[in-house]
């Protein structure tokens, strides 16, 4: 049966959405987006309908982060909100929709992505608990893990650092190359901890593509089969993930108050 993590939208019937949604998580250049370009024409040669999505793919909401993150000027309330936004139209008019007509959904990144976005900005847990009530469980979660210092090569060499993959809207260091060490180091700890916590499947990013794609198909042929890689927890674990990150060497300090956080305290 297939459940929410504790709010179910206004008209959505669970048991319609037959289909199955994949999400494959990991921080920025870990090559997600590589691989589900590899899986959807093999489940579609395979016989399956395949709906790919992602973030800031949204008609409501997607081009307007695009815009608003050109500014470098946005709030952690607002990103979180804006991305938020994206990920419910997303949901409504793209992931449900498909799942309703039996297709495999494949995701790149999820909630959980924005979760550690947002942690790592320190905003508050419970709140970001009531953000993503209404999301999905998925059916399975692959997590490509990778370290910082085999991420950084892979970044340097491909696309170069980006202001918001460094978190320089958070001020960790005038140098942008350490401003990435350090956004980063604190982004995969929080990924790491809900990892566990929401029982993901952990992939060693840095393989090969094509032992990472094989992978991932006997893993999605699991799923395919009515089977769970491994149990995903039912209720949100972010007081627990809270409690257990994986503190930086050198922390991100905290980011600067803004207005709209009066109404979101600290945890």
């Amino acid at each position: 049966m297939r459940e929410t993590y504790g709010v179910v939208l206004q008209g959505m019937n669970l048991a319609e959405l037959s289909g199955k949604l994949i999400v494959i998580e990991g921080t920025d250049g870990v090559g997600r987006s590589t691989q589900i370009s590899l899986l959807k024409p093999w489940l579609e040669h395979q016989g399956h309908a395949v709906v790919d999505t992602g973030m800031t793919r949204s008609a409501l909401a997607g081009k307007g982060i695009k815009k608003a993150k050109e500014g470098h000027t946005l709030g952690r309330i607002t990103l979180a909100l804006f991305y938020a936004t994206d990920f419910a139209d997303r949901l409504i008019h793209q992931i449900v929709p498909a799942l309703q007509a039996g297709f495999v959904v494949l995701t790149d990144r999820y909630i959980y992505s924005l979760m550690a976005r947002a942690l790592v900005r320190g905003l508050d847990v419970p709140w970001l608990r009531n953000l993503y009530s209404f999301a999905l469980k998925p059916d399975a979660v692959f997590y490509l893990r990778i370290g910082v210092d085999d991420l950084i090569p892979r970044v340097v060499f491909s696309r170069g650092f980006d202001y918001w993959e460094s978190g320089m809207d958070l001020h960790p260091s005038e140098d942008m190359y350490e401003s990435f060490r350090k956004y980063q180091t604190a982004l995969l700890g929080h990924f790491d901890t809900l990892a566990e916590e929401y029982g993901f499947e952990v992939i060693d990013a840095t393989q090969d593509i094509r032992s990472i794609f094989e992978q991932l198909q006997e893993g999605i042929k699991r799923i395919l089969n009515g089977e769970r890689t491994k149990e995903l927890r039912t209720e949100p674990a972010l007081p627990q993930a809270a409690a257990k990150i994986v503190v930086p060497e050198h922390p991100l300090p905290a980011p600067q108050a803004e207005k709209a956080d009066a109404a979101v305290p600290k945890s």
